[in-house]
């Protein structure tokens, strides 16, 4: 997102420099939860070693530090302790500590003193309003390239991934962790009567064994071309995710026109409310509820509810209409439409 962000604004002719954390906690401070204040000191010394910045764009807890005579606008992704809270039966107590009170802690105080708190969906402006006592000044949900995530044809896309033509397919993009619903996927597959395609990255960089389960095939990861196609040679998406602040994987689906078996989460609330109708797909993330849906799937007829979701994504959701947000949002902040350079923590 940061280089999706910097590369947009750049065409707007800003001067931009990506940063991140230059220092790796060690075990003692990892241990104590003082690892997060440490990265997002360390992910922000360029913004206090020079004087000569008109901008800076911090995100999650990688805030803290920034010096008050140079205007910022932090965005939150999500947070902390929501994230955690979705997912508290996957993680250790200690753990559990770690990222609500450590992390959650920083990732408020980053919010804090910046000149505009921008979250990528309404659901994490009220999850940062209840959690850290911060309140969203915009609300700019993330885009997606609509020109190359778009409806294909289904044959020609299944043939150009070697895939046969007769097959019924469920795909999953994403890594394969707890927190994307990935303990569901192939059970829930199996019996709802789909082959599971997984586009992204296996656990911990190895093969995992949902990765090598029957019934599925791993495609690896993709550029955006080819996971373009992946979608088209799709019957439908699966996203049983316990936690999201704003899916690309959401929005890519959706804009390539697929059925989009999706949790409730994040941004989902917002297409929900333009698209009623759309419940009719949701799932809970459950093996149980994933087959149902997919069965129900086979007997449906949801070419309906996909082009009205694809058009809201349109509307909404495209490029052109993010980068405006952003642009908009930018000149806002510094009182002027002349570019500057604008370093940005990540």
């Amino acid at each position: 997102m940061c280089a999706q962000l910097g590369e947009t604004l750049q065409r707007q002719g800003w001067g931009v420099e990506i940063v991140g954390p230059t220092q790796t906690p060690g075990r003692w401070r990892s241990r104590l939860g003082l690892a997060y204040a440490t990265l997002s000191r360390s992910a922000t010394a360029r913004t206090r070693a020079h004087r000569d910045l008109d901008l800076v764009l911090s995100n999650g807890f990688l805030g803290t530090g920034c010096p008050r005579r140079t205007p910022r606008i932090h965005l939150y992704h999500g947070t902390m302790v929501g994230n955690t809270r979705a997912q508290r039966g996957s993680v250790p107590v200690r753990e559990r500590l770690r990222r609500t009170l450590a992390a959650g802690l920083t990732e408020a105080l980053a919010g804090r003193g910046a000149a505009r708190v921008v979250c990528v969906s309404e659901r994490v402006a009220a999850e940062v309003r209840r959690y850290y006592g911060v309140r969203a000044d915009a609300v700019i949900p993330n885009g997606v390239d609509t020109d190359t995530f778009a409806p294909r044809p289904t044959s020609a896309a299944r043939a150009r991934l070697g895939l046969p033509e007769n097959g019924r397919y469920a795909l999953f993009v994403g890594r394969l962790e707890h927190g994307k619903g990935s303990d569901l996927l192939v059970e829930g597959a199996a019996r709802g009567g789909y082959e599971l395609l997984i586009a992204g990255p296996t656990e911990a960089g190895r093969r995992s064994p949902s990765a090598s389960a029957p019934g599925m095939r791993h495609l690896g990861v993709l550029a955006p071309d080819v996971l373009a196609d992946a979608y088209a040679a799709s019957d439908c998406v699966l996203f049983p995710s316990r936690y999201e602040g704003c899916s690309l994987v959401v929005l890519e689906a959706l804009a390539c026109g697929r059925p989009l078996l999706s949790t409730r989460v994040g941004w989902m609330s917002t297409l929900l409310r333009a698209v009623p109708a759309y419940q009719e797909l949701c799932i809970e993330p459950t093996a149980e509820q994933i087959a149902a849906r997919l069965q129900t799937l086979q007997l449906t007829d949801s070419a309906a509810l996909c082009a009205a979701a694809r058009s809201f994504v349109l509307d909404n959701n495209s490029l052109s209409h993010w980068a405006a947000r952003w642009g908009a949002l930018v000149r806002e902040v510094l009182g002027s439409s002349d570019p500057r350079p604008l370093p940005m923590p990540r």
